[in-house]
């Protein structure tokens, strides 16, 4: 691998190379995505089946050092062997280093007969119900957020941020960028609550519970109350016959009011409900245990008998819940309450007391939905409390360290499209807990064969551009055909800020016709798309990809296109199909292109395995980076990069810089390094300043770490850092 080692010109000369044009380039690189053991729970098949179990103690203290054998799993009420077990372990950099404290000290010995540890990514959602959400409850919840991704999201962590009105929109995906998440929570804002009182009645206001205990006919002073209310209201002077007519009206009008109401309510509880559902749907295709919090201000389960919620909805959410992995935590953001819940914003004055109890059940009753939802997924309530962090912090340590087990399903009595019971316990230790999945729904085999199928001849015979569109709009990447996504954001003199998208696709998988021998036809899409998911840019290109040679060994094939864009939050969506078979790939990333003319310091995209390509002719002199970042054991990681708007300390001073390289696994640095100046001539552009450098891998296991970089700004006493992840082979 050739290293443009020269800075200056011959960098700016390469930077330049790297965004003017497009092209194909082969590349002898591994095919297939990553190595992803670091990130998925487990690689399994059809026949296995598995689940997250946690257990914590009296204390609520995780329980640590368990074995295989300490399990037991019974379905249905049978036992069923344990087929894998393991250990888990994810979190942030704070609780990884505070971990290995412990681990490292007077401890470590007493834990060396304990099972290693596997760490693992975390998979966390923010399901912000801004439906019943106050406008002070909206900006806690928003602080709540910025607190999580700038002290607690480590940096392999997959976070959504989603509501139930939509308002995130194109934001409202799982990501690793922080910028990104950052952007997603500022659009939280509050949402007008829309039911209103029938026929605006100036009397006392009526509440959703109220009205559903008029509904229900289950406190007769309720009732009582809001129709004395509109009594109240009669013209004087009527006679006690008049008065009756007006009573049995008032009666009418109370229970048409509170109808009205709960139509209204159940409409708005059933939207949150249908959001919730699709994001449920979302995370059941996200490998592993999902951690989700749930942020309302509390609601009605359902609307009585006349809404528009079925009774059994709940249920049916906290099931699916549970057959995705996800394990709801949620948060009454109220924080303490003291009083009666009013939706109208006020509280109806009760001289009697004929409202006193039912404004106590009001309470319990707004937090009920939110108890089920934890409860049943495994998860805990947060009520009555002003301080989210630290619940928020106890979570993430819960559900950060389980057990991973799998068994096979009996050949004939799991694979029937039942509902099974799963119980899981810790043999001779009845006072643990154990939270773990509850149930589980078999598939059959037939009908998996048969979808199998159906789903290969519905792709063979579709049409290429259907299919390419299809992958293209979806939210959960096809891996068919495994592609590796790569995007390069610089800042040229000639075009201003350039992202260049280089897709790696491997030769492997393609047809090459009935003999292998004829040349296979690969069929590229992709579409940048900004922020509110409009399309900034686009390109499409057919590939002429010959055979492999016989011993060739695994090949790929690069293809890069440039894109001029403005600054910004982009989305670079990527899809490819092997037109002869039909198969597919695709793959998505996000990026941020910085606004350079706000002059603050700012870094380019991290390119590491810089390399000639080319030889001779229209290709020689252009270069390719790695775009799957996998490295040799062994191996020199080499990489470079733009820092933008250094400052220049006096006129003809060199620009005054310090960088440093850490390389990281699981949060913790593997090659520390200090801070170190850059050495630049005075002739350097202070607002493009190059910079280049190499480290040794050769200490390194295989697996998968992360680059950073952070440069220091000297002069202006400023910061900026960029990273990347790599792999070791």
């Amino acid at each position: 691998m050739l290293l443009l080692k020269r800075l200056g010109n011959v960098l700016c000369a390469a930077a330049l190379a790297l965004c003017a044009f497009a092209h194909v380039a082969p590349a002898r690189q591994s095919a297939g995505e990553p190595q992803s053991g670091d990130e998925e729970v487990l690689r399994i098949n059809t026949e296995l089946v598995q689940t997250g179990v946690t257990v914590f103690d009296s204390r609520g203290r995780f329980v640590d050092g368990l074995r295989k054998e300490d399990f037991e799993l019974r379905v249905d009420g049978r036992p069923v062997p344990i087929s894998f077990f393991e250990s888990i372990v994810a979190g942030s950099l704070r609780d990884r280093l505070a971990r290995a404290a412990r681990e490292d000290g007077p401890a470590a010995a007493a834990s060396a007969a304990a099972p290693a540890h596997s760490y693992r990514q975390r998979t966390v959602v923010f399901f912000i119900d801004d439906r019943h959400l106050s406008l002070d409850s909206v900006s806690r919840s928003r602080k709540m957020l910025l607190d999580f991704i700038d002290k607690e999201m480590g940096p392999n962590d997959l976070v959504a941020i989603a509501s139930s009105s939509g308002q995130i929109g194109f934001l409202q995906q799982f990501t690793d960028n922080k910028d990104v998440l950052r952007a997603a929570a500022g659009r939280l804002m509050p949402v007008p609550y829309v039911v209103t009182d029938y026929g605006r009645n100036p009397g006392a206001p009526l509440t959703e519970y109220m009205a559903l205990t008029i509904e229900r006919r289950d406190d007769p002073n309720v009732f009582e109350f809001y129709v004395q209310d509109c009594v109240k209201y009669a013209p004087k002077g009527a006679t006690r016959q008049e008065r009756g007519g007006m009573r049995r009206q008032c009666e009418v009008e109370v229970t048409n009011r509170a109808r009205q109401i709960l139509i209204q309510a159940g409409m708005v509880t059933s939207a949150t409900y249908h959001s919730l559902e699709s994001l449920l749907s979302h995370a059941g295709k996200m490998p592993g245990s999902k951690l989700a919090f749930f942020i309302s201000d509390g609601f009605l389960p359902d609307a009585g008998p006349r809404g528009p919620v079925g009774s059994d909805k709940l249920g049916r959410l906290t099931d699916k819940a549970r057959r995705s992995g996800v394990v709801i935590y949620t948060i009454d953001a109220r924080g303490l309450i003291s009083g009666a819940l009013d939706a109208a914003g006020s509280v109806p004055f009760d001289p009697d007391g004929r409202l006193e109890n039912a404004n106590l059940r009001e309470i319990a009753a707004s937090q009920d939905a939110l108890n089920a939802l934890a409860e049943d997924t495994g998860g805990r309530a947060l009520r009555n409390q002003n301080t989210f962090d630290r619940f928020i912090g106890d979570a993430l340590e819960e559900t950060s360290r389980y057990y991973l087990i799998a068994w096979r399903p009996e050949a004939d009595g799991q694979k029937d499209g039942k509902l099974r019971k799963i119980e899981v316990t810790v043999k001779g230790r009845p006072e643990l807990t154990v939270r773990s999945a509850r149930s589980l729904v078999g598939s059959s085999a037939a009908a998996v064969e048969r979808a199998a199928r159906e789903e290969k001849a519905t792709a063979t015979a579709a049409k290429p551009a259907a299919d390419l569109r299809e992958a293209l709009t979806d939210s959960h990447p096809t891996q068919a055909l495994p592609l590796q996504l790569s995007l390069i954001y610089l800042d040229t003199p000639a075009s201003g800020p350039v992202l260049t998208t280089s897709v790696l696709a491997p030769t492997g998988p393609l047809n090459y016709g009935a003999h292998g021998t004829e040349p296979a036809r690969l069929t590229l899409a992709g579409v940048i798309l900004d922020d509110r998911g409009k399309p900034a840019a686009s390109f499409r290109a057919g590939l002429k990809v010959d055979p492999p040679r016989s011993g060739g060994g695994a090949s790929s094939v690069i293809y890069n296109y440039p894109s001029p864009l403005k600054p910004g939050i982009y989305q670079a969506r990527v899809a490819a199909r092997d037109d002869r078979s039909g198969l597919l790939g695709s793959a998505m990333q996000w990026v941020v292109i910085p606004d350079l003319s706000k002059r603050a310091l700012s870094l380019s995209s991290l390119i590491v395995g810089l390399e000639a390509v080319g030889d001779r002719g229209a290709e020689a002199g252009r270069i390719q980076w790695s775009v799957d970042k996998k490295f040799a054991h062994g191996s020199r990681l080499r990489f470079m990069l733009f820092v933008y708007n250094a400052a220049r300390p006096a006129a003809g001073a060199p620009v005054n810089l310090a960088v440093r390289s850490q390389v990281y696994r699981d949060g913790r640095p593997v090659i520390p390094a200090p801070f170190k100046r850059v050495a630049l001539g005075a002739e350097a552009d202070p607002a493009r300043v190059p910079f280049t450098e190499e480290i040794n891998l050769g200490e390194l296991q295989p697996g998968r770490y992360t680059l950073e970089v952070t440069v220091e700004d000297l002069a202006a006493h400023k910061t900026a850092a960029q990273q990347t992840s790599f792999y070791v082979q």
